[in-house]
């Protein structure tokens, strides 16, 4: 089996025998702790609603920091002014972790860590100009994120450096405009001048109980042999019912301006319903997603699955 697009050949030849070969060390790759993950769910929700300007969002933005630091990443805040809704000139940070800053071969993870001011989706009428937690819908992603930065405080990458952008002011658009904010700031004003990674991942609704991850059609023609060697691994690790090999449609997310602006190919891992509210969850942008719909299973598959491609690339 050869895994290419994470630099990883295994060869065998039954034929053979060469004991003055030492023998090759097998791949270790470490656990993802699921109950970790769903705890930082749980302590981003505490602060209420993260929408930019608001308390909340200043003390989610200090925890997240200060989390990601308590794992030995390097960290920074990238402040930028948003516009959005009835919003103007709105403080909001694109906040980024870096591991291993001198390795050449880089991988960038990221999410979106704002939650969404209106619950433009909700059947309830009173409830749809109310901000939401956004527990699977920003907060899920970061959440996996952190456990993974855990996961490499403890199991050091040797091969590989690790960028974390987590963005701001994702969720605030309406209809074609204004979405993705933070995305479109750090890609015009990278926090290293020519950044560049080998690729990235984005985690966008990664917990909810059911989820199903298909390609995003931007992103797997801009790299088929990406995508089709990530839904691979997850198929052989057992994981095919959530990584289905089919096309989900164009989704404009985060990864979208990562590729348009910078080049680095993608990929988006997000929760995906063919026939659903233009193809989300039917708790996408309403107050139920809270707490309730998130599956630790969910979280287990898709942080093992990312400690899989990241330690199959660093070897």
């Amino acid at each position: 089996m050869a895994f290419s697009a994470f630099g990883i050949a295994c060869k065998q030849d039954n034929n053979k025998s060469d004991t003055t070969q030492p023998k090759k060390k097998d791949l270790f790759i470490p656990d993802f702790n699921q109950d970790s993950a769903y705890v930082y769910i749980e302590q981003q929700l505490a602060f209420g609603p993260r929408v930019p300007g608001t308390k909340a969002h200043l003390e989610c933005r200090d925890y997240l920091v200060n989390k990601l630091e308590s794992f030995g990443v390097k960290t920074q805040l990238q402040e930028f002014k948003a516009n959005f809704l009835d919003q103007n000139n709105v403080n909001s940070y694109n906040i980024i972790g870096t591991i291993n800053p001198n390795a050449t071969k880089r991988i960038l993870l990221s999410a979106h860590w704002d939650s969404r001011m209106i619950a433009d989706k909700d059947d309830n009428a009173d409830m749809k100009n109310k901000p939401i937690l956004g527990a699977d819908d920003g907060a899920s992603g970061v959440a996996v994120i952190l456990e993974l930065a855990s996961v490499f405080h403890k199991y050091p990458l040797e091969n590989l450096g690790i960028d974390i952008v987590l963005f701001d002011a994702e969720d605030q658009g309406k209809d074609n405009e204004n979405w993705c904010l933070g995305a479109k700031y750090w890609t015009t004003h990278p926090h290293r001048p020519g950044y560049s990674a080998k690729y990235g991942i984005l985690l966008d609704m990664v917990g909810a109980k059911g989820a199903t991850f298909r390609y995003e059609a931007n992103a797997y023609q801009f790299d088929q042999e990406l995508h089709e060697a990530i839904w691979t691994l997850a198929g052989d690790l057992g994981y095919g019912n959530f990584f289905i090999p089919q096309m989900s449609g164009t989704i404009e997310d985060d990864h979208y301006y990562i590729m348009k602006n910078m080049g680095i190919p993608m990929v988006d891992i997000i929760n995906t319903k063919m026939g659903n509210q233009g193809g989300f969850g039917d708790y996408h942008h309403t107050h139920e997603d809270n707490l309730d719909i998130i599956n630790k299973r969910t979280l287990q598959v898709v942080g093992k699955l990312m400690c899989n491609v990241i330690y199959r690339e660093n070897a």
